[in-house]
């Protein structure tokens, strides 16, 4: 899909970072193009942020605020203060630009392109942009450069006009021997002053006054007043009207006040929410703030309000917008938030200090400050300026002339009711339309609070983002996690998860979560080694490892094609003899074997992997007391030099030295060995090094006639490779702390399986046998015996569980119950890396991604790791299925802790119990 983003400012980035972020953890295709009035050194609108920015212009609010998908603006503290350079700022923007560009998700594509957009319109299920279609366009252009109102299109005779402001080479105009008039007062008045050359600066407002200057609690305090705030923020989600939301504000700003040790009424707080506490006296009310917000005097009332305001704005934000301002007075919801404006988004200490510095050195005169709303060439001419500079900025709304006022004119776009704001829905989408978007200041009126730089006060950036990647994925209604990694599919399972019915009522029988199992692929994936052995010319032999899997299905399975079952305790030993297992036909790999367990496989005949010499020897104890030869395999532990070093089994010099003389009690069949991981050459290797053993083992008067390499026997569990790819890419950016975390508390995920890996089974098979291995087998009339689990099951089984609820974290993280506990879906790894598959039993709902969550009363008791999007919904009463699972899931960390019982294996398609619930 490809979508254009018009501008490159903080929210232009915002928006380029939320879509890739979401392509990345859904597996969309995005190409996206954004486009820039500027340069990406400059990356925002001209004089915001950019390098030539002057380092004098700082930040007018905490540095705190800002926090790209490249981290935070300044996290080791690098730059004195709390409100550091714009320029700093424009560095980190473009870092995060850089960032974004190298940190792609698979499949996307980003382009920076320098060009002014003249025009976009929409054509049929498409967006034409200059000339060029996209599927989606948003756009971001922040502050008109440029408006009706601006000087720039006045003309006041011989005195020079400088507009706008911005960008700072405007103001080189301006010499030491200028008198300026300056329209406006407030922030970009102090921009102006700290670099423009004049001998004298003249404000004039329509107030009269300046900003109250910032004041913060400290900790301790913000900490003590935390409650009241809160209380406050619930009370505006709820008021009903502006006289509601005043008398809510006042109470908060009380508070604030007493704790900060202030000084002042009730009614000097009201006053302040009115509008109704200028003194008169601009400069000493600048003065007063100053000192009150360096704590060298008591806190204002006004200081106070200013803290309630800001401490409780996004609960204003959301009780405010999409229509609630119409509720709360309308038009005089819109002064109200004005007069609040002036009071709590002033400058910061510093740059108020420099203000009054210039005020009593002359350099600031305010002898005009209140004379506004006159003809300024008149004041002009009044005081003998020699320029006049535009300090006010574009208003909020459509603004005639720019993009988004050529899309209202040209009934693209509308305005909300009585106001000029561009209306839009929650997502941004422009109403009427179905595929422009936009974000930002256009929307004032509409929606409250368009900070660039804070991403916390509104959702509408990540509603577009969350739409636009939703229409980009190949199959938008598929149950994925984060990222999408589809598993395998199999034609008995997806019969049985097509049929809810069916589903519903194996659960209803049998209870919640239930094992459904399918022997008939194992077959399959049996013939699959065997055969690969047999084309190399080596006898193959599997032994299916029964820990994979409890049901007795598939030891009988096993049974039935010839084969036989590898067994890890007394129990599996007994009961696989009860199925017939043949003793010849079995091996007992065991990692710790009880003289009881010994004495067992001692008398049917079972082959015994001995793991040490000191097992071996009460093996050899055992058979001799009872007068019966024990069938023995020595498990080799391979050369730590070329492998990983192993717990299991012993080195060939050990062995070769502990047997070089036959036991009538035992007789050497074979050797074993195990080995970790997967890779078909350290299995090539353990072959050989096996071999010289065997050659020791025979030159001393064995004779022994197969090797066993044990599992580790290759499979995957995806449909594609690609999306293995992109979920190492993701978790990868995860680690680095560039990727939002799509996993349970950012849990890494360091140890899991390799879900895709190529070659699987056969194919692996003849690889290990390759390059003379297995000519060397045959020449020693060897066997081959494999001992797999979790790759003989591939495609044998599924969990189905219950949804109990769906509900939120404190925090508002959504979570989905499910009826089982994590035990009844793990293994030793960090986490089963497949997409659940929804059985959907309830009607199609709004789209959620959440974690699902099982019984087990502790908080980490999360059933797959990475969150779960449900692009229709879930409810209780529908059903998760976790495919694939028969492979170690169900059953090798099986708990039933809270006395809840263990989940019911029921064999498919006839519905009964495994013969191992019967028992």
């Amino acid at each position: 899909m490809r979508v254009a983003v018009v501008g490159a400012g903080p929210r232009g980035l915002w928006a380029a970072e939320a879509l890739m972020e979401r392509a990345r953890q859904r597996g969309a295709s995005i190409e996206l193009v954004v486009f820039s009035d500027v340069a990406l050194e400059e990356v925002s609108a001209p004089g915001a942020f950019g390098a030539s920015v002057p380092k004098e212009w700082v930040l007018n609010a905490p540095k705190r605020i800002v926090r790209t998908q490249l981290g935070e603006l300044d996290p080791g503290n690098r730059f004195d203060g709390d409100f550091p350079s714009r320029r700093v700022v424009g560095a980190h923007l473009e870092s995060s630009w850089r960032a974004l560009e190298a940190h792609l998700p698979p499949g996307c594509s980003f382009e920076f392109r320098v060009q002014r957009v003249e025009s976009v319109a929409p054509d049929g299920e498409g967006v034409v942009v200059d000339g060029e279609r996209f599927a989606e366009v948003l756009i971001a252009t922040g502050h008109a450069h440029d408006w009706p109102g601006s000087l720039a299109h006045a003309d006041f005779g011989d005195v020079r006009v400088v507009a706008p402001v911005y960008p700072a080479s405007n103001l080189d105009a301006v010499t030491g021997e200028d008198v300026a008039l300056v329209r406006g007062a407030a922030l970009t008045f102090i921009d102006v002053v700290k670099v423009a050359r004049a001998k004298v600066f003249y404000p004039v407002t329509r107030t009269g006054r300046f900003m109250e200057v910032k004041a913060y609690l400290d900790a301790t305090q913000s900490a003590a007043v935390k409650p009241r705030v809160d209380a406050a923020s619930r009370a505006i989600l709820a008021c009903k009207g502006l006289d509601e939301l005043r008398v809510i504000l006042a109470d908060c700003a009380a508070a604030i006040l007493a704790e900060a040790g202030g000084e002042g009424t009730e009614d000097d707080i009201r006053a302040v929410l009115r509008g109704e506490d200028f003194s008169g006296d601009p400069v000493t009310e600048l003065r007063t703030s100053l000192t009150a917000a360096r704590g060298e005097r008591p806190w204002t009332p006004a200081l106070a309000v200013a803290a309630a305001f800001r401490d409780t704005y996004d609960a204003l934000i959301e009780r405010a917008s999409f229509g609630g301002r119409d509720t709360l007075g309308g038009a005089d919801f819109y002064a109200f938030t004005r007069t609040m404006e002036r009071v709590a988004f002033g400058p910061p200490v510093d740059s108020a200090e420099m203000l009054l510095n210039l005020i009593d050195a002359g350099r600031v005169r305010t002898d005009l400050m209140a004379r506004g709303s006159e003809d300024l060439g008149e004041l002009a001419r009044e005081i003998g300026a020699t320029v006049i500079i535009d300090a006010v900025l574009a208003p909020p709304g459509v603004v005639e002339g720019t993009l988004v006022g050529d899309l209202v004119e040209q009934g693209v776009g509308v305005r909300y009711g009585d106001t000029n704001a561009l209306h839009v829905g929650r997502d941004g989408t422009l109403v009427g339309q179905r595929h422009i978007a936009a974000a930002g200041r256009m929307n004032e009126g509409l929606i409250l609070g368009h900070d660039t730089l804070k991403r916390t006060d509104h959702d509408v950036i990540e509603r577009w983002a969350d739409r636009v990647s939703a229409a980009a994925l190949t199959d938008p209604v598929r149950v994925h996690g984060l990222p999408p990694l589809e598993p395998k599919r199999f034609a008995w399972s997806d019969a049985l998860l097509d049929d809810a019915d069916a589903c519903n009522a194996l659960l209803e029988r049998y209870g919640s979560p239930v094992n459904v199992l399918n022997p008939e692929p194992m077959q399959a994936n049996i013939d699959e080694l065997v055969s690969a052995g047999e084309r190399a010319g080596v006898e193959t032999k599997v032994f299916y490892a029964r820990k994979a899997n409890k049901a007795l299905i598939f030891a009988g399975t096993a049974r039935d094609t010839g084969n036989g079952v590898d067994v890890a305790s007394e129990n599996e030993l007994r009961q696989v003899l009860g199925r017939g297992v043949p003793g010849e036909r079995i091996i007992l790999s065991a990692a710790i074997k009880p003289d009881r367990l010994l004495q067992l496989a001692i008398e049917n005949g079972v082959v015994i992997s001995a793991d040490n010499r000191a097992e071996y020897d009460r093996i050899k104890a055992l058979a001799e007391a009872s007068g019966t030869q024990a069938l023995v395999a020595p498990r080799l532990a391979p050369d730590p030099d070329t492998m990983p070093p192993t717990r299991f089994g012993e080195r060939l010099h050990a062995w070769a030295e502990h047997l070089a003389a036959p036991a009538e009690a035992v007789r050497i069949v074979g050797v074993h060995a195990h080995l970790h991981g997967y890779a078909a050459a350290d299995r090539s290797a353990a072959l050989r090094e096996c071999m010289m053993l065997i050659d020791a083992l025979t030159a001393a008067g064995h004779t022994p006639t197969f090797i066993d390499i044990g599992g580790g026997v290759p499979m995957r569990y995806l449909e594609h490779e690609s999306q293995w790819r992109a979920y190492q890419d993701a978790i990868d950016l995860q680690r680095a702390g560039y990727a939002e975390p799509f996993t349970w508390k950012a849990d890494p995920l360091h140890n899991t399986y390799p879900y895709w890996q190529e070659p699987t089974r056969g194919k692996w098979l003849e690889e290990v046998l390759a390059d003379g291995v297995a000519d060397a087998m045959r020449e020693r009339g060897l066997r081959l015996h494999l001992e797999p689990g979790r790759s003989l099951l591939d495609g044998c089984g599924v969990i189905l569980a219950r949804v109990a609820f769906v509900k939120t974290r404190s925090d508002g993280l959504p979570l989905v119950g499910l009826e089982m506990n994590r035990t009844q879906c793990r293994t030793t790894s960090d986490d089963y890396l497949t997409d659940p598959i929804l059985v959907k039993r309830t009607p199609t709902g709004d789209a959620v991604e959440a974690f699902l969550v099982g019984a087990y009363c502790i908080e980490d008791e999360i059933i797959l790791r990475r969150r779960i999007r449900f692009p229709n919904g879930i409810a209780p009463g529908d059903i998760v299925a976790i495919p694939n699972a028969a492979g170690y899931l169900m059953h090798i960390l099986e708990s039933a802790s809270h006395q809840i019982p263990l989940a019911k294996n029921v064999v498919w398609p006839a519905g009964e119990l495994d013969a191992i619930d019967q028992t």
